[in-house]
């Protein structure tokens, strides 16, 4: 579909979550919590998390395709390879990340505007 709208609550509020990984068997690309293809998709005011946890390895919250799509006030929560911005052009305005490793990744145009990445700390061992 193109040109599709999704509208949570806010930030925590509204949660799409998952937990496959490439410890779990998967392949990076068959991962992700939520996947974007549709040109002109936009999200708002949501959170996209994959909880594998730091020891799963790749695990993906979400993989975006989609030309032209927007994310406004949303949070990307995973641990490595967080965010799959694979092609076309995307916008990111007030949005949240978290990762450890490579916790952005792809080969789109992206614009982060006025968001926050947000390192976070493997566990020991």
């Amino acid at each position: 579909m193109e040109n599709l709208m999704m509208t949570g609550d806010g930030i925590d509020a509204t949660v799409v979550t998952g937990n496959r990984s490439v410890k779990d068997g998967y392949r990076t690309f068959q991962t992700p919590t939520f996947g974007v293809s549709g040109n002109g998709f936009i999200a708002r005011d949501m959170t996209f998390q994959n909880t594998a946890g730091p020891e799963k390895e790749q695990a993906v919250a979400l993989l975006s395709q989609s030309n032209q799509s927007v994310f406004y006030r949303c949070s990307f929560k995973g641990y490595q390879d967080t965010l799959c911005v694979q092609s076309q052009t995307q916008f990111y305005r007030n949005c949240d990340v978290y990762g450890t490793i490579d916790f952005i990744f792809g080969n789109a145009a992206v614009v982060f505007q006025n968001c926050n990445l947000c390192v976070r700390r493997p566990m020991n061992g």
